[in-house]
């Protein structure tokens, strides 16, 4: 298998609507968001020669395997990554994204050391996920997307639970 050009949204015909996996579930105020519309490659090789262009951002997740995460359309770091050599699986449409506030909030989520992310682990009871800290009280958090409904909220309760 050399990819999987469905979970490409960037590949879709016009008459396709796309819909964010979590867009039932959250308001974009919250203190859950939905992140899901960034673009979300999943590249193996020797890391150490990928350079991330403005709106990327490299997170590693093993050696030799990493996500790579853009600001709209992944389709020109694909190739880009491609080009020199590496293994490129597109994940955008099959990996849901949140941003959760609140350290706290996460504690509650994960037995994660939060202090040694990103990792990945178990959040919201189990689900497999991959966390990152973006800030001092920020984390993002990417599970499949069958899942990110029910992550967003168990979330979500867990937050009206801290608030109440």
């Amino acid at each position: 298998m050399s990819e999987l050009a469905f979970l490409s949204p960037d590949r879709v015909g016009p008459e396709v609507s796309l819909v964010s996996p979590l867009a039932r579930a959250l308001a974009p105020d919250g203190p859950v968001r939905d992140v899901s519309g960034l673009g979300k490659l999943e590249v193996r090789g020797d890391l150490a020669t990928i350079a991330p262009a403005a709106g990327e951002e490299l997170i590693p997740i093993a050696p030799g395997k990493a996500l790579l995460v853009t600001e709209g359309s992944p389709a020109s770091a694909r190739t880009r990554l491609r080009t020199a050599g590496l293994h490129v699986y597109d994940l955008t449409a099959g990996l849901a994204a949140l941003e959760v506030d609140g350290e706290q909030l996460m504690r509650r989520l994960t037995d994660l050391d939060l202090d040694s992310l990103p990792a990945a682990g178990a959040v919201a009871r189990g689900v497999g996920a991959l966390v990152q800290r973006r800030g001092d009280e920020t984390f993002r958090i990417f599970v499949q997307q069958e899942l990110g409904h029910y992550v967003a909220e168990v979330a979500l309760d867990a937050a009206e639970g801290l608030a109440g």
